[in-house]
């Protein structure tokens, strides 16, 4: 996902419009494995603001993963948003992680990373397959989604329980 600014360096002003398809490998946060079903997509434009590029579009992808209740696969469809300044690294360009602008070399800004970073900004930090995910038994591990099971469980706030055992002529 490479942008080429070869035309427009020297123009202050100018815009350059882009869009992008590719196949991207699985990426694993925070344990979570994410396989991209469909091609990330991006568009937008680029603006050269007296050397600086601005890079300003939208992002989509359909990944798979595992529900976080019932450890079912399901599909996610995200949308992003990709807003992002550029900038020459030269001797004067520090590629201080606090700064706003992203360095690049060349004629050829990547924005791959960033588009990257859009999607996965917009995954949720609970990830289930539905709101009213059941999820899976606490003693037998069935899918309550697909079958109830006959366990009996009893419902026992787990720091009360040691009040259970106590005997009732000791108060």
């Amino acid at each position: 996902m490479k942008i080429n600014i070869l035309n427009m360096k020297n123009a202050p002003g100018d815009k350059l419009s882009f869009s992008f398809s590719k196949e991207l490998e699985a990426l694993e946060v925070g344990g979570q494995i994410f396989t991209f079903v469909t091609p990330v997509e991006a568009a937008g434009e680029v603006v050269n603001r007296n050397q600086l590029f601005h890079v300003k579009g939208v992002t989509r992808a359909t990944v798979s993963t595992n529900c976080a209740n019932c450890l079912e696969p399901f599909e996610l469809n995200l949308r992003g948003s990709l807003e992002e300044v550029y900038t020459r690294m030269d001797d004067d360009f520090t590629n201080d992680p606090d700064s706003e602008m992203i360095g690049f070399n060349g004629d050829v800004i990547d924005v791959e990373p960033e588009v990257i970073k859009s999607l996965l900004l917009e995954i949720p930090m609970r990830l289930v397959c539905s709101p009213d995910c059941r999820g899976l038994c606490q003693q037998c591990g069935s899918n309550l989604n697909v079958q109830p099971c006959n366990c009996q469980v009893e419902d026992i706030d787990p720091r009360l329980a040691v009040l259970k055992n106590y005997n009732n002529n000791k108060f």
